[in-house]
């Protein structure tokens, strides 16, 4: 069993067989934002066939696309991707192995690690994330049980050990790797959720977080802390920050915010004391999510009118957009809106939105593939 295809890529896999395309349109919208510096954006998708690369420049308002099929030899099925410091690691299976294909964004390097880790029989693995050295697999041992093991393999000699973690557990979620820690969240057997840390430099686990029955959800700020988000039961958020050297405890606060996160890691970020994430409306709606920030100072939680700014690049384009994905991308101090064209024809079948946090438009643009991951 091998199930470690990410949340977005299932989302664009279902777009993928389900759309149909129809109609084209201009791809050149670009428009003069006050405070907004030039940038480079990188995008990753995919189309029924292939997987590419689309850098975009917004001094010229130009982009370039690679083919990454062609050019690394993976196909559109792959397991999942993960981003380390500017390297691209794509996770692919084939011949009952896991094989794994590096590219350096900055160099453009490529590196092969073809059948990296064969499948036994009596492991059952559920994701997999790396730094520059190791790769770490969270994985059920033995097959049939869900005893929850992290292996981790290193690059260089391909050789690796298992850490036993959990006996029987009921769910195993997203991971996050960050300056040389491993944070792993998961549902045990008595349904207490846990939050456990392992460093890759002690190879050990340094910290275990317990919740009880309160879903944790988590990122890492700007200042290097680990945020910790849960809800009582009285329709509050509760954040509690730590440092990462000692997962000391460093202030608590209390939001009347009801925005419930997934558990694990948050799509967001959290920079000058501002939370900045997807809102998610209560269906039915027009869309399932859209970008807000939350400013941890005041406790004012801004929701941006995505409807309305979709619905005017909609009359503008003469198009159809339907949203697939949002991010914040802190690099740049944008929102990113990832979609797909629902009355497209010729090449261009997605494309994405650029936002301030004004909510206003800065950059729309049609590409001949769907956006699966931004990298600024």
């Amino acid at each position: 069993m091998i199930s470690i295809i990410t949340g977005y890529k299932r989302q664009i896999i279902l777009v993928l067989f389900a759309a149909i395309i129809l109609f084209s349109c201009s791809n050149d919208n670009i428009q003069e934002t006050e405070n907004i510096q030039d940038f480079n954006l990188t995008i990753i998708g995919e189309d029924l066939q292939d997987v590419y690369q689309y850098d975009y420049e917004s001094v010229n308002n130009t982009g370039t696309q690679t083919n990454l099929s062609s050019e690394l030899g993976i196909q559109n099925n792959y397991l999942t991707l993960r981003e380390f410091e500017g390297s691209l690691s794509f996770y692919s299976f084939s011949n009952n192995a896991i094989s794994i294909t590096q590219k350096n964004l900055a160099t453009g390097r490529i590196t092969d690690f073809p059948n990296f880790y064969t499948i036994s029989a009596e492991r059952s693995l559920v994701w997999g994330i790396n730094d520059e050295s190791s790769v770490y697999f969270g994985l059920y041992k033995p097959l049939g049980s869900t005893n929850l093991t992290l292996r981790v393999v290193s690059l260089a000699e391909m050789q690796g050990f298992d850490i036993s973690l959990e006996f029987g557990i009921d769910r195993l979620y997203e991971p996050l790797y960050d300056n040389g820690n491993l944070f792993i969240t998961y549902l045990t057997g008595n349904e207490n959720y846990k939050l456990i840390i392992y460093n890759a430099d002690a190879n050990a686990i340094v910290k275990t977080f317990e919740f009880g029955k309160e879903k944790p959800s988590f990122l890492i700020t700007d200042l290097g802390n680990l945020a910790i988000f849960t809800q009582d039961g009285n329709g509050n958020t509760n954040l509690e920050m730590f440092d990462t050297l000692n997962f000391l405890s460093i202030s608590t606060s209390i939001f009347s915010m009801t925005q419930p996160f997934k558990v694990g890691p948050i799509n967001g970020a959290i920079v000058n004391e501002k939370l900045y994430y997807q809102y998610v409306y209560t269906q039915p709606f027009e869309i399932e999510n859209g970008p807000a920030f939350l400013d941890l100072t005041s406790g004012d939680n801004r929701i941006l009118d995505i409807i309305g700014l979709i619905n005017k690049v909609n009359d503008d384009e003469g198009i159809i957009i339907r949203p697939l994905f949002g991010q914040y991308l802190s690099d740049i101090n944008l929102f990113v809106i990832s979609y797909a064209l629902q009355n497209a024809i010729g090449e261009e079948i997605g494309g994405f939105l650029l936002v301030s946090l004004d909510g206003n438009l800065v950059v729309q643009r049609n590409l001949a593939f769907l956006p699966t991951h931004f990298i600024d």
